[in-house]
């Protein structure tokens, strides 16, 4: 649990993890203020790793990285986030980084000549959720890249892969993650598990006040209106404590 100190991008930024069961944590967070050096840019990511934590460890260090490289190049945002996701893929090949995964949830604030604008990629099944004007608003596409998602299985099984027991291939519920090299080639004639994602972009507005990140763990018990109304109400709550204070 945590919080960055006198951001100059946002107004505020916190994290929290939890371990739960699990033997280890596996989950990966990154805030880079003032992305590419601009005061009005930021990235933001979550990554919730599987089979270990070096995929995820490789990911929070290099993906943003090679984010930036691909901006300098482009001012194609998008572009830029899908080739760092496959240079950031392929990178981990050739340091036989073979058999961990991780899902990935990132955000790109920029400011641009229309509007500021928040792009988002995502693999798997976490998740960006924005509150606009109390409601809140799916950033990242409204499909998580699973296993049970028809059209999602339907590519697995044309790049040659099956769907057994709601995983792929009988070993894996994502259907798009970054390393699982296993599945994926040249161990296999194709990706059957994808490395590309879902890219989306939204102008925001006045009345957008905050935007959550997080992992399966708090969607897969919490509905996108719950979690933004929980969080509206502990911002309700900091007014009347302040003013005990």
């Amino acid at each position: 649990m945590g919080f960055a100190r006198n951001p100059v991008s946002v107004n505020a930024v916190g994290w929290a993890e939890d371990q739960g069961r699990r033997n280890e944590m596996e989950d990966g967070f990154v805030f880079v203020d003032q992305f590419g050096g601009r005061d009005k840019s930021a990235f933001f990511a979550v990554y919730d790793g599987h089979g270990g934590r070096q995929v995820v460890d490789f990911v929070t260090r290099e993906l943003h990285e090679n984010v930036l490289r691909e901006m300098r190049k482009t001012t194609n945002a998008p572009d830029a986030l899908l080739q760092a996701f496959q240079i950031t893929d392929d990178e981990m090949v050739r340091r036989n980084i073979m058999s961990s995964g991780c899902t990935a949830c990132v955000c790109l604030l920029q400011e641009e000549r229309h509007a500021r604008v928040i792009y988002t990629a995502h693999l798997g099944d976490s998740r960006a959720v924005m509150a606009r004007g109390g409601n809140a608003t799916r950033l990242t596409s409204m499909t998580d890249h699973k296993a049970t998602d028809p059209m999602e299985a339907k590519r697995v099984i044309e790049a040659g892969g099956q769907i057994i027991n709601d995983r792929v291939n009988g070993m894996l519920a994502m259907t798009r993650a970054l390393g699982d090299h296993l599945l994926k080639m040249p161990v296999l004639p194709n990706d059957v598990v994808s490395n590309v994602p879902d890219i989306t972009s939204t102008d925001l507005s006045r009345e957008d006040s905050f935007i959550i990140l997080a992992c399966d763990g708090l969607w897969d018990v919490m509905e996108d209106q719950q979690a933004v109304q929980l969080v509206l109400e502990c911002m309700r709550e900091l007014t009347p404590i302040a003013r005990q204070l």
